[in-house]
């Protein structure tokens, strides 16, 4: 009976269906913090993230002759803020805030696909919902201006967390992975798309991407940064802002 109860209990522990998703096995038997997606790429496996690199784009989402991510990543780069030399000046706002969100996708699945395993974490434990708002960078608050910008970056450099910045800022959460803040004037949904090292530094780090809204008009626009933390209990800081 002993055996029997050691057997069921191994194998449930050991069942993928028990994990998040993370990167190829290889990654994950280094030492350390795997690579890991989150459940809402709905990834079969982690080669998937090649596929859809591939994956040819609908029309109008991307600039001219540019017919993946892969091509588009090639092309444009993340220096490019997903502006370059394939847009034409008659590119209309509406397809250019398309052509926008497609370099963000593709930025999300570039960034996973560069990602390597961690050998140090203080953010292994942080659990993405409603709690984590106290923790966030003011840089992730909605931006409009460089005004706007500027406030961010100085409350940041003091130490502060977007509630800080904004008092207004409250947060739920809404799926896996996903809270939505909203504040005076604004709703923002905050993803996490996944956890791994970024930057080659060895430390874990977050990828995390805002979709933006103004409440009283038609202003839309998504951000993407990397986000780390220097100790278990410290606030999160960004690393860089890819968009």
């Amino acid at each position: 009976m002993l055996r029997l109860l050691l057997l069921i209990v191994t194998v449930a522990v050991s069942s993928p269906e028990l994990r998040s998703q993370e990167a190829p096995a290889s990654a994950a038997r280094k030492p350390g913090y795997p690579v890991q997606y989150s459940a809402r790429l709905k990834l079969s496996s982690a080669s998937e993230i090649d596929q859809r690199l591939d994956t040819p784009f609908p029309e109008g989402t991307a600039p001219a002759g540019v017919n993946n991510c892969t091509q588009l990543l090639a092309k444009c780069g993340v220096a490019s803020k997903g502006s370059c030399a394939g847009q034409s000046p008659s590119t209309s706002d509406r397809d250019l805030q398309a052509q926008k969100w497609t370099f963000a996708d593709c930025l999300v699945l570039g960034e996973l696909q560069r990602a390597t395993p961690a050998t140090s974490s203080h953010v292994a434990e942080l659990k993405w919902n409603e709690h984590v708002l106290p923790l966030l960078p003011p840089q992730l608050a909605i931006n409009i201006s460089d005004e706007w910008t500027r406030k961010a970056n100085e409350a940041a450099a003091r130490g502060e967390s977007w509630p800080d910045l904004d008092k207004s800022a409250t947060a739920g959460t809404d799926g896996p992975d996903q809270i939505v803040v909203q504040g005076d004037g604004f709703v923002e949904r905050v993803i996490l798309w996944g956890r791994g090292d970024f930057n080659g530094d060895g430390t874990e780090d977050l990828l995390v991407q805002t979709l933006d809204s103004l409440t009283g008009g038609t202003y839309r626009n998504t951000r993407l940064f990397i986000l780390t933390r220097k100790s278990r209990n410290g606030k999160l800081s960004v690393v860089r802002a890819l968009l």
